[in-house]
């Protein structure tokens, strides 16, 4: 039976040790071994090295069971002046006799598709190994770009105006140039990942920034029509085992259905399905079940209608606007779409790119299968969405 993955979308600050005191049990306990690649991290490997081994080690894993996978980017060197550069190096497999667990660091997901992915974007000796050692019941985990390389349809980069300035570009060729420049409006780049995680996309750090419609864009214009991402919060963790999905840490993890959704023009979709899952809470990627651990009658106070700045996830207002509008509004005091028949919410956010401004109009509508509760954020399930976007002459 196949292990666990821990997918974290970055930035792990009050749950760490939740987190990886989970990790650390899934893979059989703190006398187990863990090896740690940093390939992502792009620079100081033994320092990102010996801080991981620190926190692991404060949570009962012995230094010596802590293993370093002497793989970087290609300009990266250790303090013995070593780098195995590629997957297909001999001694690499070797180092994870013994280990059931494994840890991917954050950086640039770039470089880890460099090192562990052949040209022709077959498995280098090592990602074999570590396929075997998931397979065999072990445990892999990643933050971040280590989060972002569990799916083998891989965002890259970009950011939700890169979407609408820029398009998508497929592959890295160029990257290494255009790394060098920061670009705040790079397009929506999609390559091949590891493909650990084979129910979606992997998305991350979204709670904190602009990602919503990257992570719809990357379901419509990917090659392999993988209809469905998974967008995990920062300090917060996506733990897959066995079908099903749960959650650790402070925030939620989104999912984000666009298996019937259409694109009708540069930044408008329709059809999206969107639910929220937090600690407690579950989803079954089978049966495409949420499982909230609470829910809230939804009740009917009489909130005054109108749109929420920005109301989208990665900005502060969206929680409070699903609790407000979505859990607690009476139906007559929200937007209503003759078309669905259905009340809704919505949020307004500006972008700029490329000289271009954009409005971006998400609207949540409710309907008699959604549900959702709040608590240190908004669980939800059955949320319909749908944006509209229009280019401003300003």
């Amino acid at each position: 039976m196949a292990g666990t993955l821990f997918i974290v979308g970055g930035g792990m600050r009050r749950s760490a040790e939740e987190i990886f005191s989970a990790l650390i049990a899934a893979a059989g306990g703190p006398d187990n071994k863990f090896a740690f690649i940093v390939t992502a991290s792009g620079s100081e490997p033994d320092d990102t090295f010996r801080s991981y081994a620190e926190d692991f080690a404060n949570l009962g894993v012995a230094r010596e069971n802590c293993v370093l996978i002497p793989l970087y980017a290609s300009h990266v060197r250790d303090e013995r002046g070593y780098n195995a550069m590629t997957g297909d190096a001999d001694g690499l497999t070797e180092l994870l006799a013994g280990v059931r667990g494994v840890w991917f660091t954050g950086g640039d997901q770039y470089f880890v598709a460099q090192t562990f992915l052949r040209k022709d974007g077959s498995d280098t000796r090592l990602l074999t190994a570590l396929r075997k050692l998931y397979e065999q019941g072990g445990v892999i985990g990643g933050s971040s770009a280590g989060a972002a390389i569990m799916s083998r349809v891989m965002i890259g980069e970009g950011s939700n105006r890169g979407v609408l300035a820029q398009g998508v570009t497929y592959g890295y060729d160029g990257y290494d140039e255009r790394s060098e420049e920061e670009n705040p409006c790079a397009p929506l780049l999609l390559a091949q990942g590891l493909g650990f995680f084979t129910e979606g996309i992997v998305d991350q750090h979204f709670n904190r920034r602009p990602r919503l419609m990257r992570s719809i864009e990357a379901c419509l214009v990917n090659r392999e029509n993988v209809r469905t991402a998974f967008a995990v919060s920062e300090d917060t963790a996506l733990v897959y085992s066995g079908g099903n999905i749960a959650v650790l840490g402070s925030a939620c993890v989104y999912i984000i259905d666009c298996r019937t959704a259409v694109k009708t023009g540069n930044g408008c979709y329709e059809g999206i399905a969107l639910h929220a899952i937090q600690k407690g809470d579950s989803y079954d990627c089978t049966a495409r079940v949420v499982t909230l651990s609470r829910e809230f009658p939804f009740e009917a106070h009489d909130y005054a209608r109108d749109y929420v700045n920005c109301g989208i996830p990665g900005s502060p207002a969206f929680d409070e606007m699903m609790a407000k509008y979505m859990f607690c509004c009476a139906d007559a005091n929200l937007y209503f779409c003759e078309k669905r028949k259905l009340p809704y919410v919505k949020g307004a956010a500006v972008y700029e790119g490329e000289g271009k401004t954009y409005l971006v109009i998400p609207q949540y509508f409710r309907s008699p299968e959604t549900k959702g509760y709040m608590a240190e954020c908004a669980s939800f399930a059955s949320v319909e969405l749908a944006i509209k976007t229009l280019e401003l002459n300003v």
